[in-house]
């Protein structure tokens, strides 16, 4: 059965997670949800504030889904009625 892997696409979830942690000092960012500016942000205050702190290391934990693609059995049916409804 053929299958697509993408972006998780329901409504109102998470697309993904970024935090950013210093290597000079292993200071870190919070964790931020669908958006990496806040964690770029971050790291350029933390070198304004410690001038020699200018490598760090981008943590992204991004958030997919499997579909069925054309050919499977379920592609038409899901096509009709949606996917089936997730777990909480």
């Amino acid at each position: 059965m053929p299958w697509t892997l993408g972006e998780e696409t329901a409504p109102n979830a998470t697309k993904a997670i970024f935090r950013i942690e210093c290597l000079t000092c292993d200071a870190s960012s919070e964790l931020v949800d669908n958006e990496s500016a806040p964690v770029e942000l971050w790291a350029l205050e933390h070198t304004g504030r410690n001038v020699s702190h200018r490598q760090f290391k981008l943590y992204t934990e991004w958030f997919m889904r499997v579909d069925p693609a054309p050919g499977n059995p379920l592609y038409d049916r899901e096509k009709e009625t949606g996917p089936p409804r997730q777990a909480p």
